[in-house]
């Protein structure tokens, strides 16, 4: 009797362990026999917001943008799991590894509804409050209104990976760029995306927000600043954000994803800056105004995709003279209207003088180039006199 009581007690110790430890297990028991019936639990469905990072239920999320797009990864995956948001299926991006859904805010606040479904039940739900107070808009005093100017600015100076060397520079002259594109071109802030030391997650979610938001009238700046690879089979390049690590390529972001991206993107004039090692792999090279030149209108009506990179397919150093010359370019211009070429024209010699690299600028590859031009814009006629 003493023995099977022992047993017994062994039996139901047993039994603790294994539900700790994510098991379910029905223990049946007799005098002469002991067998168990084990199933693993089911996890269910669930999302982790991604962006915007501070959006938390029971709390109101405030916006400086009407236009804004929710990132999520989801978690314990399965067949016929689906995500809606205010009722709308939530697709995966472009790279298919995150959903993003991008919506227009009503003035004030809205309420944001996440629905996770599985076999079109419901599974959970998730409320947020978002508010969007509209921004003073600031205002161009040119009579000709060309499309909007937009700015995605991506630096990157720490990695997690050790592996990866520290820059002391990218994100120091991101911000200075920043502030020379609002303060003196025609760039509102609410239209500059800023992307310091961040993920490859973040720049797939702005690029997708910048795809649905601009029209075929606007106006794109690319900046890229900070480590670059290339693969020397395929001959493709890759920017490294900080989650990068040189061991794997799944953090990496192609050159081809970039140009993608910048196919589907519907504005007018598409110029990328890219001071990073490798990144002349992007192009291959080629050497509206009322009160503008006809040379400038010319140019300004047709579809342009260019680049200007800090060297060709080769490294180039933390201490780039590249970016340090395009500030001070662009700081001290005083034409109204600067067009890429000129700006790359301006710049090439003086950085060739000054390093071993020479600066590239070229037609990106297959995105519908059609010989146009970036122009730069003062945003007032004061500059000319300083």
């Amino acid at each position: 009797m003493r023995k099977i009581k022992a047993v017994r007690i062994s039996l139901l110790i047993t039994c603790l362990v294994l539900m700790t430890s994510g098991l379910y297990s029905q223990v049946v028991t007799s005098e002469k026999t002991t067998f168990h019936i084990n199933s693993i639990a089911e996890l269910l469905p669930d999302i982790q917001v991604i962006e915007p990072s501070q959006l938390r239920e029971g709390e109101t999320f405030i916006s400086e943008r009407q236009t804004v797009t929710i990132a999520m990864r989801l978690l314990n995956p399965g067949k016929e799991v689906k995500i809606y948001l205010n009722q709308v299926e939530v697709l995966p991006s472009l790279t298919g590894d995150v959903l993003l859904r991008t919506i227009d805010l009503n003035t004030g606040s809205n309420l944001i509804n996440i629905s996770i479904k599985k076999d079109d039940k419901p599974v959970k739900d998730y409320v947020y409050t978002m508010v969007y107070i509209p921004p003073v808009k600031n205002i161009s005093p040119f009579a000709l209104n060309p499309g909007k100017y937009f700015a995605l600015i991506i630096a990157n100076g720490n990695y997690v990976s050790p592996e990866i060397p520290t820059l002391k520079r990218p994100v120091k002259d991101a911000r200075a760029l920043k502030d020379i594109l609002s303060s003196k071109y025609t760039f509102d802030p609410e239209n500059i995306y800023t992307l310091y030391d961040m993920r490859r997650d973040n720049l797939i979610i702005t690029l997708d927000e910048i795809q649905k938001k601009l029209t075929a009238e606007d106006n794109l700046l690319i900046f890229y600043a900070g480590h670059g690879k290339m693969d020397e089979e395929s001959g493709n390049g890759y920017w490294l954000l900080s989650d990068a690590a040189m061991s794997s390529r799944v953090n990496w972001f192609s050159n081809s994803a970039l140009t993608d991206y910048i196919r589907a993107i519907k504005a007018k004039h598409i110029f990328l800056i890219a001071d990073a090692c490798y990144a002349g792999s992007i192009f291959f090279a080629r050497g509206v105004f009322d009160d503008a030149p006809p040379s400038i209108a010319d140019v300004y009506k047709n579809r342009s995709r260019t680049a200007m990179t800090s060297g060709g397919t080769t490294e180039v150093n933390d201490e780039s003279k590249f970016t340090e010359m395009l500030l001070d370019l662009l700081k001290n211009n005083t034409d109204q209207y600067l067009t890429s070429s000129q700006l790359f024209r301006a710049i090439e010699k003086p950085v060739m003088n000054s390093s071993s690299n020479a600066p590239r600028f070229g037609v990106i590859q297959n995105v519908n180039d059609m010989q146009g031009d970036f122009i730069f814009i003062l945003r007032d006629n004061k500059s000319k006199q300083k």
